[in-house]
C-alpha cells in the first residue's frame, strides 16, 4: 500500500471516529451520500463540530453587537444626502462579519436606514462564528410585500404546476402555492382537499404538455385588511398531446383568488380559467 492510500485510510478512520463522537455528544445523524474524498469529508465534519460546539453554548446576541456595535445616527437626525453613504458603511460592516440582508422589493433609502438601525440591529441571533458561515436576513420577512407574494404564487402556478413539475418526493404534482385544504368554488363553498388534488391532477394528466402563448395580469386587487386578493388575467395557452403532434387552444379571461398562507406568502384558494375550473 502506497503512502497516499495510507493517508486516505487514516483519514477515513478518523472521520468515522469523529462521526461516532458527534452522534454520542450531539445526537447528530449521518446519511450515506455521494462518495467524497476523506479530506473533504473531514473538513465538513470539522465544520459541523464547530457549529455544534457554539450552538450548544446557547449564546445569543443582537445583530448590532455581533457586528461590533457600529455608531449610528437616528433616522430623524441624519440628513438625506448622507443616508446613502451611511447605508453603504453599515452594509460594509455587516458583510465583514458575514451578515447579509436580502431585499427583493423596492425600498426607499430612508426606510431602509430606519429598518437597519431600529429593527434589524435589535434582532436577536445565535452568536456563532465559523469561517465560511453567513447569517442571512430578508427584509420581506419583517415587512411582507403582499403584491409581490401574490404575483409569486400566480407565476409559480404557470411555471411549475402547469408545467407538470413533480413534488420533491416524486409523488404527485407540485401544488405548492395552492391552498388545497381551504379551497373554495365560485359559490364560496368548501371543496374537499382530495377532490381538488384529483381534479387538478386529472387535468394535468390529460395532456402531454402545456405551452403558454400569452399570459397577462389585467387587475390585482387586495382588500384593506390584506386578508384576501383576486387576480384577473388574460390567458392564451395550448394543450399538447400525441408527442406534440396535436394541440388544443384555450384562450380567455381567468380569475385566481388568494389568501395569506399560514406558512408565509399567499396561496391560491380558487382557480377559474379557460379549460380549468375547480
Amino acid at each position: 500500500m502506497n503512502k497516499k492510500k495510507n493517508v486516505e485510510l487514516d483519514q477515513k478512520i478518523d472521520n468515522e471516529l469523529k462521526k461516532e463522537a458527534l452522534k454520542k455528544q450531539y445526537g447528530a445523524t449521518f446519511m450515506k451520500g455521494e462518495n467524497i474524498s476523506p479530506k473533504v469529508e473531514n473538513e465538513w465534519l470539522n465544520y459541523i463540530e464547530k457549529f455544534e460546539e457554539q450552538f450548544n453554548k446557547n449564546e445569543s446576541t443582537t445583530v448590532w453587537r455581533y457586528i461590533g456595535k457600529p455608531s449610528c445616527q437616528k433616522v430623524t437626525e441624519i440628513t438625506p444626502e448622507k443616508i446613502i453613504d451611511e447605508l453603504n458603511r453599515l452594509f460594509h460592516i455587516m458583510n465583514e462579519h458575514n451578515v447579509y440582508l436580502d431585499i427583493s422589493s423596492e425600498v426607499e433609502d430612508k426606510e431602509l436606514y430606519r429598518f437597519l438601525t431600529e429593527e434589524l440591529f435589535q434582532e436577536e441571533m445565535d452568536n456563532i462564528r465559523i469561517p465560511g458561515m453567513s447569517h442571512n436576513f430578508i427584509y420581506e420577512e419583517f415587512h411582507p410585500n403582499a403584491e409581490q407574494d401574490i404575483e409569486m404564487a400566480y407565476e409559480y402556478f404557470f411555471n411549475s404546476t402547469l408545467k407538470k413539475h413533480k413534488n420533491v418526493d416524486g409523488n404527485g404534482y407540485d401544488m405548492l402555492y395552492i391552498d388545497t385544504k381551504n379551497y373554495r368554488n365560485a359559490y364560496n363553498e368548501h371543496i374537499d382537499k382530495d377532490l381538488v388534488i384529483k381534479t387538478l391532477s386529472n387535468f394535468l394528466d390529460s395532456f402531454d404538455s402545456f405551452e403558454i402563448v400569452s399570459n397577462k395580469i389585467q387587475q390585482l386587487t387586495i382588500n384593506e385588511d390584506k386578508t384576501d386578493a383576486q387576480i384577473n388575467f388574460d390567458i392564451h395557452y395550448n394543450v399538447c398531446f400525441n408527442a406534440k403532434k396535436e394541440h388544443v387552444k384555450f384562450r380567455g379571461r381567468g380569475i385566481f383568488k388568494l389568501k395569506p398562507s399560514e406558512y408565509g406568502g399567499w396561496e391560491i384558494y380558487h382557480i377559474s380559467m379557460p379549460g380549468l375550473t375547480i
